[in-house]
């Protein structure tokens, strides 16, 4: 069994609070991270500091772990162009080792 965690910032936190709790849940077991990729907050949330990107989120979180799979849910692919969407992408599986 696989054991996964999934996180929603744009309901508010910073990267440090992000990095924080993938490193313990890396140190815990847990198999993967995976964010979701939105900028607007849902719900009664205010949403503070403010959303983070999944992407920029993702490729910092691949330098700071060793073992656990990244990713988002899903990409909005409306949110960024394809072509700069495809080079950070592979960027992320590049520097996470896949």
């Amino acid at each position: 069994v696989d054991y996964r965690i999934f996180v929603e910032p744009q309901q508010g936190t910073t990267y440090e609070r992000l990095l924080a709790l993938a490193c313990r849940a890396e140190a815990l077991g847990f198999d993967g991270f995976f964010t979701s990729d939105h900028y607007l907050r849902m719900g009664d949330s205010d949403g503070l500091p403010g959303p983070t990107d999944a992407w920029t989120t993702l490729a910092g979180l691949a330098r700071d772990t060793r073992r656990l799979r990244l990713g988002t849910l899903v990409t909005p692919v409306t949110f960024r162009h394809v072509g700069s969407l495809a080079v950070a992408v592979a960027q992320v599986d590049q520097m996470s080792g896949g």
